[in-house]
């Protein structure tokens, strides 16, 4: 073990909000360094190799929620607590979870949010977090096992409980040994561990972010052994988490499914934990502790039957960002994965000019600011112009074997059904989603995940263009009688549906107007697309009215430029 750099009486005994940022921020890093380490390591319960990957995945998603919530109090001139930061670390958590070490994860963080101050996080805290932390775990997985990174949580969580220590560091130091000393013991409690004599991965990533705590308390990091030292030459074949071609003589369930569950309850997702035990194993099915709409389960389970996987889960509630990864083959390129499109063909060759298997999703949206959005985030755009003349043959061009339209409200039901017809005449595989307005393409395009099936990508992405209720704002063209009372040639009409919901004059309170009025519903996350109406400054003044009218929602702004529209709200 490292030698104290500092007295005790000289050590922080409390992290505070910037402190406990600091070290989410160096677990990512150290998982960073750490990735490949953790993935050669991982031999169980799946040979896969990604247990490193998926908890710096999740580690990253968790820091980035966390500086969001810092720089949104920030900006409305307060003083982020460490609870606000550590209930932020949780929700990012349960909200970027991948794996089953990912779901773990962020019941770690979420049991920090948990136990925290709104201050600090001090001795007592970090005692209750982890003792909350093995009692969140215990309850979220369907049969935690002995040997894993459960049994190094839960060794670390009774040596700070029994610590006297009133100092920060000391209780972390303890936490941090009794977790190495619980690793250690892991490759002997685990026949597929004994086998390949190592311990184990998730338990491994567990204590990264235990030492990162001392280092940042202590000022050095703990020395601990090399838990695994790649072998030279023929031997190297055979060293854990190494791809073969042959599946793992562990291997049991074929593939790894996971999604995110909103508008149920923990009674139900108490049932949805019972009904995946029916369909699969690894089962884990996680809260980020929030309440109502807001609230969301990360759901994950390994199994051979991926429809029953998800539709366990339709009944109750909504089922969002799904992904089905083939666990014999997490990168795709087994033998014979990829066949001709053409039975007849001996060669297997292909007439389309686009890679074997590429999907691309294209947006029809206009030139300009949204298009670039849309780019950015890998979408082909193609311009509708005035009147959707081009359109197919845009499509049409574009070097794919499958494709996701996304027509954004900018096409008529004759012009959607004339580029279905020319789809369903070409050699690919193609999908029109139905995307009513830019905000829900934006939503679904959020959700694309070109490695899943295109039936289950499509899926996604509709549910998520489903689950984004949408309004925008147009200028009246004439005097005219509305549901909500006369308007003015001039005036400002907030459209939620095909109706026109509020009469504004001024641009900013239209909006803001427009944004409550969606949000009446509930909602966790607004998107506002700012026409060229609104210069800078006007564009600052309705986030900011939105953000301290609504300060439990997450707000984003994006400039739209010219366009039909003045503006447009999207609510997820």
């Amino acid at each position: 073990m490292t030698q104290e750099s500092t007295r005790v009486e000289e050590r922080p005994s409390t992290l505070d909000a910037h402190g406990l940022l600091t070290w989410a921020r160096r677990c990512v890093e150290q998982l960073a360094a750490r990735r490949e380490e953790i993935n050669a390591l991982n031999v169980f319960p799946v040979p896969d190799a990604d247990t490193g990957t998926n908890l710096l995945y999740t580690m990253r998603a968790a820091v980035d929620r966390a500086e969001g919530e810092d720089a949104w109090i920030s900006e409305g001139g307060g003083t982020a607590g460490a609870r606000e930061i550590a209930v932020a670390l949780g929700h990012g958590a349960v909200h970027g979870a991948r794996g089953n070490s990912g779901v773990i994860l962020s019941q770690v963080l979420r049991a920090v949010g948990e136990a925290a101050t709104f201050t600090v996080v001090d001795a007592s805290t970090y005692r209750r977090a982890l003792r909350t932390a093995v009692t969140l775990v215990d309850h979220a997985l369907s049969e935690p096992v002995e040997g894993t990174i459960v049994t190094v949580l839960r060794e670390a969580a009774t040596a700070a409980g029994r610590s006297s220590a009133s100092s920060l560091v000391e209780v972390a130091r303890v936490a941090a040994d009794a977790g190495a000393e619980a690793l250690d013991g892991t490759t002997s409690q685990l026949p597929a561990l004994s086998r390949a004599g190592v311990v184990d991965a998730g338990g491994r990533g567990l204590l990264v972010l235990l030492d990162a705590m001392v280092e940042i308390l202590a000022g050095q990091t703990p020395e601990r052994p090399d838990y695994f030292i790649p072998k030279d030459g023929a031997e190297a074949s055979s060293t854990p988490g190494h791809d073969t071609d042959e599946p793992h003589e562990d291997a049991g369930t074929r593939y790894e499914v996971m999604y995110s569950l909103t508008h149920s309850d923990d009674a139900r997702a108490d049932e949805l934990r019972t009904a995946l035990r029916m369909v699969g194993d690894s089962v884990g099915v996680v809260g980020d502790g929030g309440s109502g709409a807001n609230a969301r389960w990360a759901v994950h389970v390994h199994t051979d039957d991926i429809g029953a996987a998800i539709e366990a889960a339709l009944s109750l509630g909504r089922v969002t960002e799904i992904r089905v990864t083939d666990m014999l083959d997490p990168a795709g390129d087994r033998p014979g994965q990829h066949r001709a499109h053409d039975a007849g063909d001996p060669h297997g060759s292909d007439q389309r000019t686009g890679d074997p298997g590429l999907r691309k999703v294209v947006a029809i949206v206009p030139e300009g600011p949204l298009a670039d959005l849309f780019s950015e985030a890998g979408a082909e755009t193609v311009d509708p112009g005035d009147d959707g003349e081009g359109v197919i043959d845009a499509v049409l061009a574009v070097d794919a074997d499958e494709l996701l339209v996304l027509p954004n409200g900018e096409l008529s039901r004759d012009q959607i059904g004339a580029i279905d017809a020319a789809l369903r005449d070409g050699e690919g595989h193609a999908l029109i989603l139905p995307t009513g307005s830019v905000v829900q393409g934006l939503a679904a395009l959020a959700v694309h995940d070109p490695t899943t099936t295109l039936s289950l990508d499509g899926f996604s992405m509709a549910d998520a263009a489903a689950g984004t209720r949408h309004a925008h704002l147009i200028r009246a063209e004439q005097d005219a009688l509305t549901l909500v009372g006369r308007c003015t040639a001039g005036d400002l009409l907030g459209v939620v549906g095909h109706d026109v919901a509020l009469i504004e004059s001024d641009a900013v309170d239209a909006v803001c107007a427009l944004v409550d009025r969606v949000l009446s519903s509930g909602g966790e996350l607004v998107t506002v697309l700012f026409g060229d109406a609104y210069d800078e400054a006007a564009t600052e003044s309705a986030l900011s009215r939105v953000r301290s009218s609504h300060p439990d929602i997450e707000v984003v702004g994006y400039a739209a430029g010219p366009g039909r529209a003045v503006a447009q709200v999207g609510v997820e």
